[in-house]
């Protein structure tokens, strides 16, 4: 299976292969595509050769703060290497800085969290009020604010050799310009009263104890009306009663023992119903209502028991 070969880091190959394509574009006068390309090589390869052909190209193609940086890096690299182009990289980088274009940027009244860029690069507080060499051609400045905010954008054109360009910024009056937006986060709703567990079972309790006395009540009157037929004079005269008499005062005595044992369980429920309310812990207070308004107070509810019958008290208060 054929492959081909993979450009990588030290691959003298490739990298004297860019380097021929850079120099023939250098004699056509195509700078724009070898510079490129000699950097490229460099990166293969770093070799001084190439370093100083990247700062000749650079300079051939205008860009005279790019081109005195790289002569500037060669001479370094020379001395380093004991190398004598030195001297030769050192008078290129020297006769490039009077053409040079200087930027400065005087930035005032800085805030937090508010950065200055420079061509999609973040400047350094250090760097401002400083001369910066700049390559001639549209630049561009952004104060960008962490929160996304573009507070200033602007491109700044330099044409001049050797001009020098001043921008002030107030950063404070910018960031004033356009406020940040202040996010109203609602809050929570207030949680819904909360019932204890004893509670509702209390109140089940109760209510079935409420429900049975109420049957008692009802069985104890059909009981009274049994009773009331069994005395009328068809039936009995004297404690002599016929056989419906007889029917009569059996039934209410049926009536009369089931509502009173349904009334006895009813009471018991209900008094255990009112001890579970009782003792439940208390629920959730309630917010407190607005001045003026009516809150009903809550009704109770009590069972009575004594010798002569039975029965609930209501109570409560407006």
């Amino acid at each position: 299976m054929l492959s081909s070969p993979v450009a990588r880091a030290n691959d003298p190959a490739a990298a004297d292969a860019l380097f021929q394509a850079a120099k023939k574009l250098m004699t056509e006068k195509n700078f724009g595509e070898a510079c490129p390309k000699f950097d490229a090589s460099y990166k293969l390869d770093p070799t001084l050769g190439t370093l100083l052909n990247l700062a000749d190209c650079y300079e051939k193609l205008g860009r005279t703060a790019t081109a005195w940086s790289t002569w500037g890096e060669a001479m370094e690299k020379a001395l380093r290497d004991g190398d004598k182009r030195a001297d030769f990289a050192r008078s290129r980088r020297d006769a490039l800085f009077p053409k040079l274009p200087k930027v400065v940027i005087n930035v005032q009244n800085e805030v937090p969290g508010v950065d200055i860029l420079w061509d999609q690069v973040k400047l350094a507080p250090a760097v401002f009020g400083v001369e910066l060499p700049a390559d001639p051609a549209e630049h561009d400045l952004l104060v960008l604010r962490d929160d996304g905010m573009k507070l200033k954008e602007e491109r700044v054109r330099i044409t001049q050799e050797g001009a020098r360009t001043e921008i002030s910024l107030d950063i404070e009056a910018l960031d004033k310009a356009k406020p940040r937006e202040v996010k109203h986060v609602e809050p929570p709703p207030p949680p819904p009263p909360t019932t204890s567990k004893q509670r509702v079972a209390g109140l089940v309790v109760g209510g079935f104890g409420v429900a049975a006395l109420i049957a008692a009540g009802a069985l104890e009157g059909v009981a009274l009306a049994k009773r009331g037929a069994a005395s009328d004079r068809s039936s009995c005269v004297n404690k002599f009663c016929t056989p419906d008499g007889l029917a009569a005062i059996s039934s209410a005595q049926t009536f009369a023992e089931a509502g009173q044992w349904i009334g006895l369980g009813g009471i018991v429920a209900a008094a255990v119903g009112v001890t579970l309310l009782i003792t439940a812990p208390p629920a959730a207070p309630s917010p407190r209502p607005a001045t003026g308004v009516v809150v009903p107070r809550p009704m109770w509810v009590a069972p009575w028991a004594g010798p002569n019958g039975g029965g609930l008290v209501v109570g409560g208060a407006l």
